[in-house]
C-alpha cells in the first residue's frame, strides 16, 4: 500500500470517528504554511463532507462533517458515496497495514452537485483528502494520503503539483489549471505541507453554486425534468452490465441515487419536494417506462 500505520501504544477501545481536520481559506491559514518547506497542491473538488472508518467487526461506518450515520439510515444524498466506498475499499489490504483499524478515519468529499457540475460519468463518488491516524493524533502528510488511497482501491484528490517551495507560491498570481473532472478550470486548490498545515485557495471565477439546479417543485416534476432517456442511458452505461442483466431493481436503485447526487441541492434546500417515497414512486414509473421502450 506504500504506507504502514505504526501504533504509538496500546490499541484503543474507542471506535468513534475522528473529526475531520479544518481546512481554512488561505487568507485565514497559519502563516507557517507559506513560510518554508514544500507544498502539495491538489484539486479542490466541491461536494459534501464525507468520512468513514472500518470497525473491528468489519463493518464500514460512515458520516458527514458533523455526525456519524446510523447503519440503516444513510441520508439519500450520500448513498452513492457509501456504495462506492463499500464496493471499492480493500478491507484486507487495510487490515494488513494497521493493528487497530478503528484508529484510522478516512476523510474526503462525496462529489455531488452541491457546487460545481462535474462530469458524473468520470468523476468518482468519493475523493479522499485526508487520513487521520488516531494512534498519533494527527492527519497524515499528503504524499502518504495519496499512497494510502491508491493502495486501498479508492481515489485521492488529484495532485496538481508536488513539492512546490512554499515561499515561491504566489496566491495572487496563481493560474488555476484545468480540472480532471470537468471541462473547465478547477474550483480551487488544496494546499498542504508535511507538518499538518493546510488551506484552500478558491477559484472565484468558478464559484460554489454553479452546479445543476432545478425548477421542479414536486417529485414527479423533478423526475420528469431530469430522468430523460439520455440521462437514464448514462446511468445504464455506468452499471457496466449487459442488456439481459439489466433489471428494474438495479436501474431503479442507481437512478434514485444518481438523481440525489446530481440534484443534491434540491434535496437539501427545500427548493423542491423531495419526499423520498414520492421520489421513489415517480422514478419507479419512469424506469419501468424506459425499460419497456428500450426492449421494444
Amino acid at each position: 500500500m506504500g504506507y504502514r500505520f505504526v501504533p504509538a501504544g496500546a490499541t484503543t477501545d474507542q471506535h468513534s470517528m475522528h473529526d475531520p481536520p479544518p481546512t481554512p481559506a488561505l487568507s485565514d491559514a497559519a502563516a507557517a504554511l507559506l513560510d518554508g518547506g514544500h507544498l502539495w497542491l491538489r484539486e479542490h473538488v466541491t461536494g459534501s463532507p464525507f468520512r468513514f472508518q472500518l470497525q473491528p467487526s468489519g463493518v464500514l461506518a460512515f458520516g458527514d462533517g458533523e455526525r456519524e450515520f446510523d447503519a440503516d439510515d444513510v441520508p439519500l444524498p450520500y448513498a452513492h458515496a457509501v456504495r462506492h466506498v463499500r464496493e471499492h475499499f480493500d478491507r484486507a489490504a487495510f487490515r494488513g497495514s494497521v493493528d487497530d483499524v478503528a484508529s484510522v478515519t478516512f476523510v474526503g468529499v462525496a462529489v455531488d452537485g452541491s457546487g460545481v457540475a462535474y462530469d458524473w460519468s468520470r468523476t468518482p463518488s468519493f475523493l479522499g483528502t485526508e487520513v487521520y491516524d488516531g494512534d498519533h493524533g494527527a492527519a497524515l502528510p499528503p504524499d502518504s494520503v495519496q499512497a494510502i488511497y491508491d493502495g486501498l482501491g479508492l481515489a485521492a484528490a488529484n495532485a496538481l503539483e508536488k513539492e512546490v517551495r512554499a515561499v515561491d507560491f504566489d496566491a495572487d498570481g496563481y493560474a488555476f489549471p484545468e480540472s480532471d473532472w470537468r471541462d473547465g478550470p478547477v474550483a480551487g486548490v488544496l494546499l498542504a505541507d508535511k507538518t499538518g498545515h493546510r488551506a484552500v485557495l478558491r477559484n472565484t471565477a468558478v464559484g460554489g453554486g454553479d452546479g445543476p439546479g432545478t425548477e421542479a417543485a414536486t417529485p414527479a416534476a423533478l423526475v420528469e425534468r431530469h430522468a430523460t432517456d439520455r440521462w437514464l442511458d448514462g446511468v445504464v452505461g455506468g452499471l457496466g452490465v449487459a442488456d439481459d442483466e439489466l433489471g428494474f431493481d438495479l436501474l431503479f436503485e442507481r437512478a434514485v441515487e444518481a438523481l440525489a447526487r446530481e440534484q443534491v441541492r434540491a434535496f437539501r434546500d427545500g427548493s423542491a419536494d423531495t419526499d423520498e417515497s414520492a421520489v421513489g414512486s415517480a422514478m419507479a414509473d419512469r424506469v419501468e417506462a424506459y425499460l419497456v421502450d428500450r426492449r421494444e
